[in-house]
């Protein structure tokens, strides 16, 4: 392309010259404010296409995720398959593209504008720098006098080399605003060009993809056809969906069936004891429940299924009427109860039959295929409790037969009670409800220790001489047999053990006994006759007192049978030697032996004879302190004999016969012993440092947190005492540990005081469990917890004597630092 303008113009700096410089350089700013507009808007162009790729590559990969719900048509999985690559195909043509542009306009312009357009820039300046110094040499000359020679040789001079400089810089800013006037439309067009080319591929690109899939898709739409005809007929069908509606009812399941499903609402036992509606059905023997609530919403991330009960065969189920709700029912175990609500008053009568036919069946089942260690090991959470040898129990005295029966082989038993019974039996117990008994299976359940502890001072034949010890004055009531009908059996236990008719009366000062009476004081452990001697000795009783049971050891028993067989038998069995943790009672023969004229020995007839429990505790078990104390300890005058003042003073010497014989003549388990700092039985147990007395109390319903008069509940006296295994079992029946007796001072800061490290961790573990519940709206009990009580509990049931030792070495520790510190 030729320059518009002639050299000689530029060379004569004419008007023409200026003008055509000035239109030049108007056009070139104008290009470049065209081409920066250009440049910016193919960079939105190009940003925002990877934005949309990006998206799109998205929205691909989203579809991927209704996978699942075409599982069930292969063609439809597949063609989904085959759109998502689709799709994904085309993002990367898309993508190829948009380097394209990148790579051709937006690199093509940038370079022209900052290479060409920005030289025509330095050009200009450059010649107007020039074009000024040529202006001023003009004007010097000018004005140079003509006088003055050298200065207008001078002037000449400046003259001559300014306008060769400018004629040569002129020269060149024509030649490169010409330049790049004749540069720029190639340049532009054959950027275009490229970028063109780059769509024209894309789209081919697209076309063949679509073109390879096309014979598949036609297919498919084949079967979209079939699929909205499917469509159209389901519809169709639905449409008569509310005739179910009257064809429906919750109702209908199988009278005859113990199988059973359906919302109940439960009651929660932490907390606030709010009622949700969980879904609850019958499962292997089992009260299962569902985790979601009525609308999907799941409680917690454990599984999505819970157990309430986990043997059914140790449960029985009643209907409650005594609360403000409709429709409940409860479901009672040996160690808890559920409260359960139906939606109407027919869904509670079909569970209620239900459950109570799941039971009985299982128990049915139980009784033909024995598995005696079933249930043992079925819960891992039961490791705390111990596995005895059930055949132990049938060693005490009357326990190899019904209590209640006389029926062989028990296989159950009522905690509480201390006896054992038959299947039958059982039941009838289980529907006393457990404020009158509590059953276990001698077979199903683990065992805590303490309960061992309660069935070993008690057995059958020490409560039947309670029980039954009247039972010639009702011979209208006819005795339940082994094979008696269930109505006899449920008449006679609730006579026994409800009403009470057979119990024998309060023992009398011996000038008011009738024969009768004084018989019924006067049977000894073998069941002779003793009455007239007994009567002879009661002459001058004027007080009574309850006597300490003594637990020994198998080794000094072991010791006085090889001092007994050394003088006549020089053999000795070596079975014995194996079992250096048997453990015998040694209570005296329980005739009436009365020491003194004056004093009656109460309960003394009702002891056990010596047997031996091989297996059950270890000789180490010991759970009572004080045994050197005397044998009696208190003796109160006959005129002040009641039940209440009976069961207080045998809760101080852990006389379980005793307590048993109190709570049958009717002692007030709410009852306070106002000459005594207004204590309760439990107070006196937990003094005596036996934790058989206290479980015992506990297991027949003695209210745990009542305070005396100085503010101390069972909990205060037991920490004081330093007796760990008795602060344990309070905590795990739920004593209150933040209750502050009048000093201002709770079990905790007793322990924190006395530097008792156990009981410390006990506390403060047991409250901290207690926020973690609280917090997680009652959702079970930290592990922490769980492991640390586990502990103490294999402590108390095979060690307390290193628990007392560990105690005694905390006072001799804490009295060390007392004495430090007042020094």
């Amino acid at each position: 392309m030729r320059s518009t303008i002639e050299f000689e113009e530029c060379l004569k700096d004419s008007p023409k010259f200026r003008q055509f410089i000035t239109k030049e350089e108007s056009d070139i700013e104008h290009l470049e404010q065209r081409l920066e507009k250009i440049i910016k808007l193919c960079n939105v162009a190009v940003d925002s296409g990877k934005e949309y790729v990006k998206n799109q590559s998205a929205f691909a990969m989203s579809l991927w995720d209704l996978k699942p719900h075409f599982s069930d048509n292969k063609s439809a999985q597949n063609a989904l398959g085959r759109l998502i690559h689709c799709f994904q195909e085309m993002n990367k043509f898309h993508t190829i593209l948009l380097d394209q542009a990148s790579r051709t306009v937006l690199k093509n312009l940038s370079v022209f504008v900052k290479d060409d357009i920005n030289q025509v820039k330095d050009y200009k300046g450059h010649f107007l720098k020039v074009s000024e110094g040529y202006d001023n040499a003009l004007i010097k000359n000018a004005q140079a006098s003509k006088n003055r020679t050298q200065e207008v040789q001078e002037a000449g001079n400046i003259l001559s080399a300014s306008k060769s400089c400018f004629y040569h810089t002129a020269l060149d800013y024509v030649n490169y605003i010409t330049l790049v006037q004749s540069r720029k439309v190639p340049s532009i067009l054959s950027t275009l060009l490229d970028y063109y080319q780059a769509c024209v591929t894309y789209y081919h690109q697209g076309f063949d993809l679509c073109n390879d899939f096309d014979v598949f898709f036609k297919s498919i739409t084949e079967d979209l056809n079939a699929l909205r005809g499917e469509y159209q007929k389901l519809e169709k069908v639905m449409q008569n969906r509310h005739l179910s509606v009257n064809s429906f009812s919750d109702t209908n399941t199988n009278s005859t069936s113990n199988k059973i499903e359906g919302y109940l609402f439960k009651k929660k036992s932490k907390g606030f004891k709010t009622w949700c509606r969980r879904w609850f059905y019958l499962s292997d023997n089992q009260l299962v429940y569902s985790d979601l609530d009525s609308n999907c919403r799941k409680r917690s991330n454990e599984d999505s299924f819970s157990v309430m009960e986990e043997d059914l065969r140790i449960c029985t189920v009643r209907p409650v009427n005594d609360g403000d709700r409709r429709f409940c029912f409860e479901v009672i175990s040996p160690t808890k109860s559920h409260i359960l609500q139906a939606d109407s008053a027919d869904m509670l009568t079909m569970w209620i039959s239900a459950l109570q036919k799941s039971i009985g069946a299982a128990i049915q089942h139980d009784s033909q295929h024995s598995r005696p260690q079933s249930s043992m090991n079925a819960n891992p959470l039961k490791n705390s409790k111990r596995k005895i040898h059930w055949e132990q129990f049938l060693k005490i005295p009357g326990n190899s037969i019904c209590c209640d029966c006389r029926g062989i082989d028990p296989r159950w038993a009522s905690i509480n009670l201390g006896i054992t019974l038959c299947i039958e039996c059982s039941g009838v117990h289980r529907s006393l409800g457990v404020h009158y008994s509590k059953v276990r299976s001698l077979t199903l359940d683990a065992w805590e220790t303490e309960n061992v502890k309660v069935m070993m001072e008690l057995g059958n034949a020490v409560v039947n001489r309670i029980y039954e010890a009247r039972i010639g004055e009702n011979s209208e009531l006819k005795p339940a047999t082994e094979n008696c009908e269930i109505a006899v059996r449920e008449a006679w236990i609730k006579a026994k053990y409800v009403e009470k008719r057979f119990v024998c009366g309060m023992p009398k000062p011996p000038e008011y006994l009738s024969s009768e009476t004084a018989e019924v004081l006067s049977i000894d452990s073998g069941g002779n006759d003793i009455s007239k001697r007994a009567t002879l000795s009661l002459g001058g009783t004027r007080k009574w007192a309850v006597k300490k049971c003594r637990r020994r050891r198998h080794r000094e028993r072991k010791r006085q049978r090889s001092s007994s067989k050394s003088s006549d038998d020089p053999v000795v069995d070596d079975e014995e030697d194996d079992d250096d943790d048997d453990v015998s009672l040694n209570i005296p023969s329980m005739s009436l032996s009365i020491s003194r004229e004056d004093l009656l020995i109460v309960g003394d007839d009702l002891g056990l004879e010596t047997y031996e429990t091989p297996g059950i505790l270890g000789s180490d078990q010991e759970s009572t302190e004080g045994e050197n104390e005397p044998e009696v300890i208190n003796e109160v005058p006959f005129s002040k004999l009641d039940a209440n003042l009976m069961l207080y003073q045998a809760s101080a010497v852990h006389n379980l016969p005793v307590m048993c014989m109190a709570f049958a003549l009717g002692a007030d388990k709410n009852w306070r012993n106002t000459e005594d700092f207004n204590r309760t039985y439990l107070h006196q147990a937990v003094l005596s440092g036996s934790v058989m007395a206290c479980e015992y109390l506990l297991l027949n319903g003695v209210p745990i947190d009542v305070v005396d008069d100085n503010g101390y509940s069972a909990l205060h006296i037991s920490t004081e005492k330093g007796f760990i295994a008795q602060v344990y079992l309070l905590l795990k029946h739920k004593a209150k540990y933040d209750l502050k007796a009048n000093d201002g001072k709770n079990p905790l800061d007793i322990a924190v005081e006395q530097r008792n490290a156990d009981i410390v961790t006990l506390l403060r573990l047991t409250r901290l469990n207690d926020e973690i519940g609280l917090n997680d709206e009652g959702n079970g009990e930290d592990e922490t917890y769980k492991d640390v009580m586990k502990d103490f509990s294999n402590f108390t049931s095979s060690q307390p004597r290193m628990l007392r030792n560990r105690n005694d070495s905390n006072t001799l520790e804490s009295q060390r630092s007392s004495m430090t510190n007042s020094d």
